[in-house]
């Protein structure tokens, strides 16, 4: 048996047709928060991770509702949001503000994390959260002799945060003797830095690399890094919304480039970007140090850019 009982007129609810499927969902989300501009229908799937004939079902339904518009024909066609619909308007920013929520909340783990006295190695999000009943789990790496105390003081914190976002949150705590790169496959880390992320065990029998070495090795990550952004143009999207996120706290002397980050990436074009990346000048190698595109890759990319291939 069927759970709906009545049909409801696309009028007057076409909410239904928006948000009638979770493919719906996911191909407006990408549209009104991840690129501006029209994609591909194998763009659209891939992003949104679906399948390509289950993305194209969902699209030729909102394209016949009048929420989203073909742009071109044959092999070449795109899709984007009509933004000339109000609703479609109010929808966008209701994705923003879905967005915005999450940043909001890493913001707060890592605004309570930092403020430990000591403060912690590093703080995380471990992002397997599947299920809307699910447990949201906080890594802390601290030292051994600070865990426990760490965690009490982090654990009062999170009490709030649960009650504000309605979640469930499980803290759990590790020494650096405890940690693996496996826990960080699906993690956005937060506070500090985790030593062993993205690296292997050091070969003991290896010479040190050269300073000249280690610049040609961060050179070479660069040129990657920047091949992946011509790819992949919503990066900068992402790393504008990342480097908002962060100028919302206090981030102290690292503010300054930061915000001279925010304001390179909203001025200059892709071509120049590109170039900036790329560039010897002292200017580059300084800002590069606190380069936003590498935290908003997956681990697994940053993983692959840093270990010498393209992602």
């Amino acid at each position: 048996m069927r759970p709906i009982a009545s049909t409801q007129s696309p009028l007057l609810y076409p909410l239904n047709e928006i948000f009638g499927t979770q493919a719906h969902v996911r191909l407006l989300r990408v549209m009104a928060t991840e690129v501006e501009g029209p994609l591909t229908m194998t763009d659209l799937a891939n992003r949104a991770g679906l399948t390509v004939p289950g993305a194209k079902k969902a699209i030729e339904r909102l394209v016949r509702s009048g929420f989203v518009c073909p742009i071109g024909g044959g092999r070449h066609r795109q899709y984007e949001i009509c933004r000339s619909d109000r609703l479609m308007r109010i929808t966008i920013d209701l994705f923003k503000e879905e967005r915005d929520r999450f940043g909001r909340l890493c913001t707060a783990i890592a605004k309570a994390a930092s403020g430990l006295s000591p403060p912690p190695h590093a703080a995380w999000l471990q992002l397997g959260f599947k299920k809307i009943h699910d447990l949201l789990t906080v890594g802390l790496l601290h030292d051994a002799g600070e865990l426990a105390s760490a965690k009490n003081r982090l654990r009062d914190h999170l009490n709030t945060i649960e009650k504000d976002y309605n979640l469930t949150i499980e803290l759990e705590g590790y020494t650096k003797a405890e940690i693996t790169d496996a826990q960080f496959d699906k993690a956005r880390i937060l506070y500090g830095h985790v030593p062993t992320q993205g690296r292997s065990a050091p070969d003991k029998s290896a010479p040190p690399l050269t300073h000249q070495e280690n610049d040609l090795r961060r050179q070479d990550m660069i040129r990657r890094l920047a091949r992946a952004i011509e790819r992949d143009a919503s990066l900068i999207s992402r790393a504008k919304i990342h480097l908002d996120s962060l100028l919302q706290e206090d981030q102290g002397p690292a503010a300054s480039d930061l915000k001279e980050w925010r304001d390179i990436l909203e001025m200059y074009p892709l071509h120049r970007l590109l170039r900036f990346l790329q560039s010897s000048s002292e200017r580059a190698t300084r800002l590069n140090q606190s380069n936003p595109f590498l935290a908003v890759l997956p681990p697994e990319e940053r993983r692959r850019l840093e270990n010498g291939h393209d992602t």
